[in-house]
């Protein structure tokens, strides 16, 4: 194959003489630059068609030698392309660097081929510097992917872990249809039903239908603001008081929603105690309620659900005491914090707010009560009979034919 070579460009002999033309020839129609180069290596001639940076970078390559115009890292490459033109009389392609005066380095493909035996090398190259940016944009983007790629998965290895292991129950909510597309097993033992028969079921069904408007509308808060959306709930079976927490969770192809579901307890510390303080309080005639430290509901007995009027599916559990007392917010903050100061404070004349509207005079005794790191603060109410009672800041006092 190698002799079938040379003696076929060993023809081409009559040709030497015209090397300087068929450079300019070539790159008028088939190439960027082309050389003219002795057996030496060096170039005698160039044959520009290109333009920048291929022609600023050229402009002194006369005189020199060829393997003295590329970086040092692809000098190998010319030596080579010269010694196969040397052996055969043509060479394949060879893709070097040149330095170029404007700071990167220009890549040309470079082919030879020797005009006749003893005669000069014809050199044609064809500028790579397209072809080799697309090629860097394609392993940069290839890179980026497989990067992107191994996050997701280390994301969701950690993601399945933290689901199976966590103690409170755990939803992930499908943003369109709002069903359960998967569950942990706190869940289904929250909502006392296997965990198959969760998933595509609607996210609120466990939850009581009186619940179910308040958690779609923080679904819908959630995937609007793209921040955790708080609700209280009431469950469906035992009536048990939840926290529902809703946080968008961006998938591959979409955006889910973490559904978490917490049960409330009282912020006690013995639930033996507990048990028996609900005792207590269920028994008496007196409207009885406990809030945390900052005036939200954390206990309320059956006087005080029939004197506010409250229908008995509403969740009572975390709203704030304000929202049934005939005081303003800040006002029972600062009842609060005298609280804090003397302990108790009895006989407040003040008015509870019906779920109706009804306003009814009653006088509130409230009393700091504190364990440990644990405030609340514990409110009795009863009808107002008689006189005596002091004004409560923030209300004027109620009508005599208020009832």
């Amino acid at each position: 194959m190698t002799v079938r070579v040379a003696a076929q460009v060993g023809d081409l002999g009559a040709l030497s003489t015209l090397a300087p033309e068929l450079a300019e020839m070539l790159v008028s129609v088939a190439s960027d630059i082309a050389l003219v180069v002795d057996a030496d290596g060096v170039i005698q001639r160039i044959a520009l068609g290109g333009g920048e940076p291929v022609k600023t970078m050229a402009d002194d390559w006369v005189g020199r030698r060829f393997a003295d115009t590329v970086t040092a890292d692809t000098r190998k490459k010319i030596e080579q392309l010269l010694a196969d033109v040397a052996a055969t009389g043509l060479s394949r392609a060879r893709q070097v660097n040149h330095p170029s005066p404007l700071g990167l380095d220009v890549p040309i493909a470079y082919s030879a081929v020797r005009l006749g035996n003893g005669g000069p090398l014809l050199v044609v190259g064809r500028d790579m510097t397209v072809v080799s940016a697309m090629q860097q944009r394609l392993l940069h983007a290839q890179a980026e992917m497989e990067r992107e790629y191994w996050q997701r998965r280390q994301s969701e290895t950690r993601y399945q872990l933290l689901f199976q292991i966590a103690t409170d129950p755990v939803l992930v909510v499908d943003s369109l249809s709002l069903n359960v597309v998967d569950a942990n097993r706190a869940a289904a033992r929250l909502f006392g039903v296997p965990l198959d028969q969760l998933i595509g079921k609607r996210a609120v069904q466990p939850l009581h239908e009186n619940s179910r408007a308040a958690v779609l509308e923080s679904f819908a808060t959630a995937k609007l603001s793209g921040r955790v959306s708080e609700v209280e709930a009431l469950l469906a079976g035992p009536h048990r008081v939840v926290r529902v927490s809703v946080t968008p969770l961006r998938t591959e192809s979409s955006t889910a929603l973490l559904m978490r579901v917490k049960t409330i307890d009282p912020q006690w510390q013995v639930p033996e105690a507990n048990n028996r303080l609900q005792a207590l309080m269920g028994l008496s005639p007196d409207a009885i309620v406990i809030t945390d430290a900052d005036g939200r509901v954390q206990m309320a007995n059956p006087a005080f659900v029939a004197l506010a009027q409250i229908d008995p599916t509403t969740v009572l559990i975390g709203q704030p005491l304000s929202h049934w007392l005939g005081v303003t917010a800040d006002d029972l903050q600062l009842l609060m914090s005298s609280l804090r100061r003397d302990i108790v404070s009895q006989r407040i004349a003040t008015a509870v707010r019906g779920s109706a509207g009804r306003l009814t005079a009653v006088e509130l005794s409230a009393a700091c009560l504190a364990e440990n790191d644990e405030e609340a603060f514990g409110f009795i109410l009863r009808p107002a009979y008689g006189s005596g009672a002091v004004r409560m800041p923030g209300i004027e006092r109620p009508d005599p034919s208020i009832h």
